[in-house]
């Protein structure tokens, strides 16, 4: 059960309005400048936008704060917001206001954050997403203003918003998926594996470590031999013999310094100029990848499109030419040639390090230093693990392919039982609604909802070259493309409403819903959310309508109404009227 009880104001010398609400629909009559907008934003105010209304015309010098008192699950709250974001309250209501309790809007939202969630919900939020979802988020399944009505592409009011749009993708997957479970199994797959690459990496570099301290070592004793991470007992056995001066101290053959520091100049300066290219290379993928992403999706488009079937197999053309292009530069990018030079360089580093060892003398101590030095890196006895970190590591790039692809798996069931809800709300405006009544006679008419850009698409059968096809239906009426989208809001939070798995606050707010319809179909409104509460109950999803209209007009079948205008007042602040009756 929820239920917004009352919205109390209060002016800054300490008068209160009340606003009193119910179950169900609630109605606000008012005509321009009565602030019906404000009043649509404010709700989401007091439910912890960051909206800073103390510059407002609407609220400054007139409004000190707000009081909602709402019931959820049998408990009542109190919320307050004043005109200092930060500078918030919000209890149980039967306790007294204790005016140094106040709170900052962080806190204030992580209070119903905690409300209207569980631990386990937002955890699996989490989760599937890879992102801190709340409560906030999934307000934009609450609100339908004036400006983005007749939307039936990204038709979520609020995804205009970059902080909401932002989200919406990750939203929808967690929605319309059916492998949570196995998703779950696989992140915690994942979790572990990449625990063991950690280890194995930070195993790696203590390996490469020791053995180039080693090496660098058994250098300055001008050893013959080289520790290459399995002969620990052959170099032991070396500087045991070094240290009874039985050591081999034959000096390596090699070249000339000078010789070796031109050869080593001249394979930088070749390994420069691959780099060069590969990262040249890295440039022109990027940019044909993306090329190509444009050409699939123009080349959907042509061909759900009969009119432009004869740009389909040049695009197709275009297409292989560009997937060429890419292997190509995938190749140059593969290409092992400059791994070669940079190993060839490290092997004339070494034999530098080798000369310049030559000509440095070192007293007995030192010598003694290295010694110990050696034997204790030996000691670690620290084994090679290149070979089983690269194992770990294609197992764990493995997994995450897989984990992309499982989120990314729409539940295609779940999708149409969704859209023929959609399609049914819609459907129930029938009789009193020329326009819908036209859309549905047309044959297989219904309205899909495809995940990927949140679109409701209307479509219906036409023949072609005798056989039935489903096509897109185009429906130019803004009023025909609102009602779809009010389908569309419904349907979600009725979803959301019946599924329990997300942070929803159980209203619905809609700004002027009225304005594209004329008198012979405006009562469809009236009619689909008639429909909606059949299947809904009133004690759990509360609805909030702005408008002009007489509710009656709308068709619609109200709980609480009331005229934003009368003798006392001359909008929805009370207060600012007051001041401006004064003026």
């Amino acid at each position: 059960m929820f239920k917004i009880i009352e919205i109390k104001m209060c002016s800054q010398s300490d008068e209160e309005f009340t606003y009193k609400f119910e179950s169900g629909i609630n109605y606000f009559k008012g005509g321009n400048s009565t602030g019906k907008t404000e009043f649509y934003k404010f709700i989401d105010f007091i439910f912890g936008s960051s909206d800073d209304i103390s510059k407002k015309e609407w609220y400054k010098e007139s409004l000190k704060k707000a009081v909602m008192i709402f019931e959820y699950q049998n408990i009542k709250y109190r919320c307050i917001r004043t005109l200092d974001k930060e500078i918030n309250y919000f209890d149980y209501e039967s306790e007294a206001i204790n005016e140094r309790n106040n709170i900052t809007l962080a806190v204030y939202k992580d209070k119903l954050n905690k409300l209207f969630s569980t631990d386990e919900m937002l955890k699996k939020l989490k989760q599937f997403t890879n992102e801190n979802l709340t409560f906030r988020t999934f307000t934009m399944f609450n609100f339908l203003g004036e400006k983005r009505q007749g939307l039936t592409y990204n038709f979520l009011d609020k995804c205009s918003d970059i902080k909401y749009y932002s989200k919406l993708n990750s939203v929808l997957n967690y929605i319309f998926n059916n492998n949570v479970e196995e998703i779950f199994e696989l992140q915690k797959k994942i979790e572990t594996l990449e625990a063991e690459v950690k280890n194995l990496k930070e195993t790696s570099a203590k390996y490469d470590f020791i053995n180039k301290q080693v090496n660098n070592n058994l250098r300055k004793l001008s050893s013959p031999k080289v520790y290459n991470g399995k002969n620990s007992n052959d170099i032991l056995d070396y500087i045991i013999d070094y240290k009874q001066l039985n050591a081999d101290k034959k000096i390596k053959k090699s070249k000339n310094i000078a010789d070796l520091e031109f050869i080593y100049n001249e394979l930088d300066e070749q390994i420069k100029i691959y780099e060069n290219r590969k990262n040249d290379s890295k440039q022109i993928l990027r940019e044909y990848e993306n090329k190509k992403m444009l050409l699939n999706t123009l080349n959907e488009l042509l061909t759900d499109n009969k009119n432009f079937t004869y740009l389909v197999e040049p695009l197709t053309e275009l297409l292989e030419e560009m997937d060429e292009s890419i292997s190509f530069s995938k190749y140059l990018i593969k290409d092992n040639t400059i791994q070669e030079l940079k190993n060839q360089r490290e092997i004339l580093k070494e034999q530098i390090k080798d000369n310049n060892n030559k000509f440095q003398i070192f007293t007995i101590d030192d010598k003694n230093k290295f010694i110990i030095l050696i034997e204790e890196y030996l000691s670690d006895n620290v084994k090679d693990v290149s070979d089983e970190l690269e194992i770990k590591r294609k197992e764990l790039k493995e997994l995450k392919d897989k984990l992309k692809n499982l989120q990314n798996k729409d539940d295609t069931k779940k999708i149409d039982q969704f859209s023929n809800y959609i399609t049914k709300l819609y459907k129930s405006a029938y009789e009193v609604s020329e326009i819908v009544g036209t859309d549905i006679d047309e044959k297989g008419f219904k309205i899909q909802y495809i995940k990927r850009g949140n679109v409701l698409q209307p479509k219906k059968n036409e023949y072609i070259k005798g056989k039935s096809v489903e096509v897109n239906y185009l429906m130019g009426s803004m009023a025909r493309h609102t009602l779809i989208q009010l389908c569309g809001y419904l349907a979600f939070i009725k979803l959301l409403i019946s599924e329990k798995r997300t942070p929803l606050i159980p209203i619905l707010v809609f700004d002027h819903i009225s304005k594209p319809f004329d008198k012979e179909n405006i009562s469809s409104i009236g009619k689909i959310i008639s429909s909606f509460y059949e299947d809904i109950s009133k004690e759990d999803v509360q609805m909030f309508i702005f408008d002009d209209k007489e509710f009656k007009d709308l068709g619609v079948e109200v709980d609480f109404s009331v005229d934003l205008k009368n003798t006392k007042k001359t909008g929805f602040n009370p207060f600012y009227v007051e001041k401006e009756n004064n003026e």
